[in-house]
């Protein structure tokens, strides 16, 4: 069912205060509070009675998500977390002496340490390209350093620090020409920016639950190509890894083929459907409405923040949410100070001041943020 833009921010009216750390961990929408309410209800009944349903409900879940994602259900797998996802990738690969791995100095930790583990473990090389004072991402230099002998090429869709947002079109394009893997951490930009794994030259993207999606913690999941599934190895085994749950071990049984056999063993329903309703409620309103709403919310936050005099790091007409300002030292401090009085959630990210907003957040709250900012100038 169809809603709009004002039907999605009524689901999020329980919330209290002003939540602009949407890159951080956002409030969760009715639906999604309903969901898991019916679900423990049910466990509280006895797990064993439900289980078919909870089942039954959690591979919907699971083509729910792929459809989001623009990807076969049979690509997808639930992790833990992103982290997780992210360290199949780099742990799974077969990566070897000579290969090199291209990232950014600037990534978020979840999307460099796996890489660096990787590296150290098979004797590969860990290629880090330095940032910027401003953490912007300089695409030509980041294309003239994938060259032939690079194997994996992994960063972030979208920055964590500033909302820099990478072209994956022009990326993964050339990453193909130069015979390079392209593995992306996705958690800043599902949810917030329109994306379509099977229409990208992405071969493995990864995200996360509680961010832009809006549901709770503790939820991860990954999309593959099957040319770079064919060369990942499951880093944990378990019953579910052969499709063997419920009955013996079977010593002749075959690897599950799909993206399931990167999951182990049994996962949470409550995490799993939770998540289910978000990306529900985001597809009934359409990415497009949450990013239009996003957009004002950026652009007036932006406008108000140049009118101060402050320094913007973000580009004023960047797309998403993500909008940093470097303060001075005793400006910034009784800025966060007074946030927390306030209960304004935003968050200090590197030497920047990130302040993200979702759809659900208002110009009137804008507005609050930027008095803040005025009242504390020192």
């Amino acid at each position: 069912m169809k809603i709009d833009i004002q039907a999605y921010t009524e689901q999020f009216q329980q919330r209290r205060g002003i939540h602009f750390n949407s890159a951080g961990i956002t409030p969760i929408p009715s639906v999604t509070a309903t969901t898991i309410e019916r679900a423990v209800s049910r466990m509280r009944e006895g797990t064993s009675l439900h289980d078919a349903d909870l089942l039954a409900e959690a591979r919907a879940a699971r083509l729910t998500l792929a459809r989001f994602l623009g990807a076969d259900p049979a690509q997808v797998a639930w992790t833990p977390n992103c982290a997780t996802a992210l360290s199949i990738a780099a742990l799974g690969f077969p990566l070897r002496p000579g290969d090199r791995v291209l990232t950014l100095d600037q990534e978020y930790s979840s999307n460099f340490y796996p890489w660096k583990v990787a590296c150290e473990r098979s004797g590969a090389t860990l290629v880090s390209l330095p940032h910027d004072a401003d953490c912007s991402v300089d695409e030509a230099k980041l294309l003239e350093a994938i060259v032939p002998g690079i194997r994996i090429v992994a960063v972030s869709w979208v920055q964590f620090q500033t909302g820099a947002i990478i072209d994956l079109v022009r990326l993964g394009e050339h990453c193909r020409q130069q015979g390079a893997f392209l593995v992306v951490d996705a958690i800043q930009g599902l949810g917030q920016l329109p994306f379509h794994f099977d229409s990208l030259p992405v071969d493995f993207v990864a995200g996360g639950s509680h961010k832009w999606l809006c549901s709770i913690n503790g939820q991860g999941f990954f999309a593959a190509k099957p040319e770079f599934m064919q060369w990942l190895r499951p880093i944990v085994v378990g019953g579910g890894t052969f499709n063997r749950f419920g009955t013996f071990a079977d010593p002749d049984a075959g690897m599950e083929s799909s993206a399931r056999r990167f999951e182990p063993g049994g996962y949470g329903f409550v995490p799993v459907l939770a998540l289910g309703a978000s990306v529900s409620l985001i597809e009934s309103v359409g990415v497009a409405a949450i990013e239009s709403r996003i957009r004002e919310c950026s652009e007036r936050l932006r406008r108000g923040i140049l009118d101060q005099g402050l320094e913007l790091v973000t580009p004023f007409d960047q797309r998403g949410g993500i909008t940093s300002l470097r303060l001075s030292p005793s400006h910034e401090g009784l800025f966060l100070q007074r946030c927390g009085e306030a209960r304004v959630a935003l968050a200090k990210r590197g030497g920047f001041v990130r302040i993200s907003p979702h759809a659900f957040c208002s110009a009137n709250e804008v507005d609050t943020v930027l008095e803040l900012l005025r009242e504390t100038r020192t």
